[in-house]
């Protein structure tokens, strides 16, 4: 795989990586005001690891 299909790619996986971290953030917010309430630990752990996992896969570029 060349270098530029590896640079479109990532780019591809980090638009898709921050429309769910956006959804996340989105759906804990109405959770919220809607009452429910997630867990904060849970939903910050869970965007955490996303976040390292992507940090992760950027530096095997």
């Amino acid at each position: 795989m060349g270098i530029a299909q590896q640079t479109l790619d990532y780019q591809r996986e980090k638009g898709e990586n921050q429309k769910q971290i956006r959804k996340m953030v989105l759906e804990s917010y109405h959770d919220i005001t809607g009452g429910k309430g997630r867990e904060n630990n849970e939903f910050f752990e869970e965007l955490e690891a996303r976040i390292e996992n992507f940090k992760k896969e950027a530096n095997q570029i």
